[in-house]
């Protein structure tokens, strides 16, 4: 198979797209994602034909409008069983690829065409409150243990004191 290029997709939560140091906003500062633009691609007219944040993460995973997909906002129990996705048709194509952060899929652990998902279900989103158990740093706590050894566990504790 030829080399292809490694594809790196970020996808920030409601977050305006002037707010990157690499379109000189005065104030926010990205050093890290500059670099990263720099490096890469920047999509610079991309826009989203939906402004809530699940229908449009669910028109990036699956390429279709709202009203294809029909995804308005987060609704536990009701499945994401899309035929494509972009994770499936690049791993189709040979990629390897992972997705980290909080995705609002459901259920939880659908893949979404990802050969793995590191998730953040602790979000507590207000139909996800906290009565059910979410652990606030889930699967993060084995990365962090690897780095931070026991004060790992002082890092939950803590978090678990604060939403309570």
């Amino acid at each position: 198979m030829p080399d292809r290029p490694n594809v790196v997709f970020i996808m920030t939560d409601q977050w305006r797209g002037d707010c990157l140091g690499c379109y000189g906003h005065p104030v926010v500062e990205t050093p890290h994602l500059d670099q990263l633009a720099l490096q890469g691609t920047r999509f610079t007219q991309a826009y989203t034909a939906t402004p809530s944040c699940i229908a449009a993460r669910a028109g990036l995973f699956t390429g279709m409008c709202q009203r294809n997909h029909g995804r308005v906002g987060y609704r536990d129990g009701v499945p994401w069983n899309y035929e494509h996705t972009l994770a499936g048709e690049m791993a189709a194509g040979g990629y390897h690829t992972q997705a980290v952060g909080k995705m609002h899929v459901h259920p939880a652990r659908n893949l979404m065409g990802f050969h793995n998902v590191v998730l953040h279900d602790g979000y507590l989103h207000f139909e996800r409150k906290a009565h059910k158990n979410y652990d606030l740093v889930d699967d993060y706590m084995p990365w962090l243990r690897q780095k931070v050894g026991g004060d790992a566990d002082m890092i939950q504790r803590r978090h678990q004191a604060m939403s309570s």
